[in-house]
């Protein structure tokens, strides 16, 4: 596009028209192979002119240029390596310039001046403050773009009263740059002289903009439209522009989003709190990477704390933790979230949320905050509440998950924890019915007499010998402080083995530590193991307890007969022997009907 055009969409262009620093561009044919340079003015283009070039003959450009350093030496090759860096900076090819730059060293004075102002264009271009501007010759007082260079510089080094001093002069100075130039750095301009309040060169800056229909219609003309609508106090043209930016894919798309959210927050209603939110989840992914992508996340935690999503707020925080570790924003956003976590978990345990729900919140959270130190504890309390519900097989993997956890840590540290963790997966093992991988786990552990969870390890071993049957594996078992379920058990398995004696001893330790736990079925079984021991004393303790165990007459009659005194021996008659047989017969049929005979 021609500039004389653009003269019309902002007038501040003119005065460097009048000066005649635009130049018109030379043509070029299509047989054309090679060019001359144009003649370089003396004055203060010959520092730096990003108008001495044409924009549209870079490559023949480039290509005399190159043939011309190939027969050059000394001083005029020095030169030419010049004109090239200054080349690549008219089509705003920075890395190209710089890198030209650094394999050049002058042979004059005036080189050496030349070398100096190109690298501070290329700083200043790429946004990187110039150490001294102030003796620079881009901020010499002849060249009538001064301005430009020094509120480029006054950005890059954030100085809001140089900027100030020079926005209005720096549109004039846009004007004496390159086509490409003029289109990286308008936008630039217009941003800054909307945040200064220089409301007449921004709207000058939009028009001038409008002129260039790919660059105005794209998300960085639609950002710069809402920001200036924005800052006049239009929020609905604002957000209206801001909607069509958040569309892209770029930089100013980012920062739309970032916008859209921050009115959101200021308005603090639902419908723009969701709807903030929607714009940035769908372009969350947009933009990784940089300040932008930080902001982003640090806003989207904020909405969701605004409609009270703790699940969505924790995801937000967690991204933020792993993409930008150790920022600043970091330890304040571990702290909110150590917060967040307890405060979930410890609903999910009140029954606040479906199980459902906290299971996904739980899966989805994992891979942000596993090596969060309190993480395996809120693990663990996920598995005690679902095994709670029955749910023994996905309690038994978060405890293996919690294992997990902690084993990546210091083992010492968390030896007990692991301990208990590993007793309860034994436990929900157990309950769903895998009593060998119950015991294989319970086996595994080797925990030494002194553990102080050395007993529970034992009682849950019991446990699960007894509901295997393995009775001479439970015998061998010992606790310091056996459980009612312990003896209870024991003496069963001793009672199978024909043990009466040991059966009677522990049964009777089962009524004298745990008198409330001892039930009728425990004295019955008490009763026959003295019975088959011939432990008189035993038959008559529990014979005088039968009463208060049972209501049956027929079982307190059985504990009767057995405790009564032998009649003296005589010879019996045919009727005294059909009695005794009949009598026992009784017996063991009342035994048997209690379902707990040997």
């Amino acid at each position: 596009m021609c500039l004389f055009k653009l003269h019309r969409a902002f007038p501040g262009l003119i005065l460097a028209l009048v000066a005649g620093h635009i130049h018109a561009e030379p043509t070029v044919t299509a047989a054309a192979t090679t060019m001359e340079a144009p003649v370089r003015a003396q004055d203060w283009q010959r520092d730096l002119d990003l108008q001495h070039w044409g924009s549209a003959t870079f490559h023949a450009d480039l290509s005399s240029a190159i043939i011309a350093l190939s027969a050059a030496h000394g001083a005029t090759k020095c030169t030419v390596m010049l004109d090239i860096a200054e080349l690549y900076l008219t089509h705003m090819l920075l890395y190209e310039a710089r890198t030209t730059l650094e394999g050049i060293t002058p042979v004059t004075p005036d080189q050496a001046r030349r070398l100096r102002v190109l690298k501070n264009a290329t700083s200043l271009l790429s946004g990187q403050a110039v150490e001294d501007f102030t003796g620079s010759a881009l901020n010499a007082t002849n060249r009538p773009d001064r301005a430009f260079w020094a509120a480029l510089q006054a950005i890059a080094h954030a100085d809001a009263g140089m900027l100030s001093a020079n926005i209005r002069g720096s549109f004039s100075g846009l004007g004496l740059q390159s086509r490409a130039a003029l289109r990286q750095m308008l936008p630039v301009f217009i941003e800054a002289a909307t945040e200064l309040g220089e409301q007449a060169h921004a709207a000058a800056g939009l028009k001038l903009l409008a002129e260039l229909p790919d660059l105005a219609d794209s998300s960085t003309g639609q950002f710069l439209r809402g920001r200036v609508e924005e800052r006049r106090g239009n929020n609905a043209s604002a957000l209206k522009a801001y909607f069509l930016a958040a569309e892209g894919w770029d930089e100013y798309a980012a920062r739309a989003r970032l916008a859209v959210a921050d009115m959101s927050l200021r308005d603090g209603g639902s419908g723009a709190l969701l709807s903030a939110q929607s714009i940035l989840q769908d372009g969350a992914e947009a933009w990784r990477g940089d300040r932008y992508e930080l902001e982003i996340l640090k806003r989207m935690a904020r909405l969701y704390a605004g409609t009270g999503d703790k699940i969505e707020e924790l995801l937000a925080l967690g991204r933020l933790l792993k993409r930008f570790p150790t920022s600043s924003e970091a330890k304040g956003g571990q702290e909110q979230a150590k917060q967040l976590l307890n405060d979930l978990y410890q609903e999910g345990r009140s029954g606040s949320y479906p199980l459902s729900e906290w299971m996904s919140a739980h899966l989805r959270l994992l891979p942000f905050f596993g090596a969060f130190p309190a993480f395996p504890a809120h693990t663990e309390a996920l598995a005690d509440y679902v095994l709670g519900l029955g749910a023994t097989d996905l309690a038994a993997k978060e405890y293996l998950r919690a294992i997990h956890e902690y084993s990546t840590r210091d083992s010492q540290t968390h030896k007990s924890d692991v301990t208990r963790l590993t007793l309860k997966l034994a436990d929900a093992q157990r309950q769903a019915g895998l009593l060998p991988q119950a015991r294989a786990t319970l086996e595994a552990m080797k925990l030494e007499t002194v553990d102080p969870q050395h007993d529970a390890h034992a009682t849950l071993a019991a446990k699960v010998l007894s509901e295997l049957n393995d009775g001479p594996a439970l015998m061998q078992t010992t606790l310091t402080a056996p459980t009612p379920d312990h003896l209870r058990d024991l003496g069963m398995a001793l009672s199978d083995a024909e043990e009466w004696g040991e059966a009677t001893a522990t049964f009777l330790q089962l009524w004298k530590d745990h008198p409330y736990e001892f039930a009728f079925e425990d004295a019955t079984r008490l009763l026959i193991a003295a019975n088959r021991s011939n432990n008189s004393a035993a038959i008559s303790k529990v014979a005088r307890a039968f009463p208060q165990l049972t209501s049956s007459a027929a079982l307190i009659d059985l504990a009767k007969s057995l405790n009564a005194t032998p009649q003296s021996l005589m010879p019996l008659s045919a009727e005294k022997v059909a009695d005794r047989l009949q009598s026992l017969d009784d017996a063991f049929q009342t035994i048997k009907n209690t379902s707990v005979s040997p």
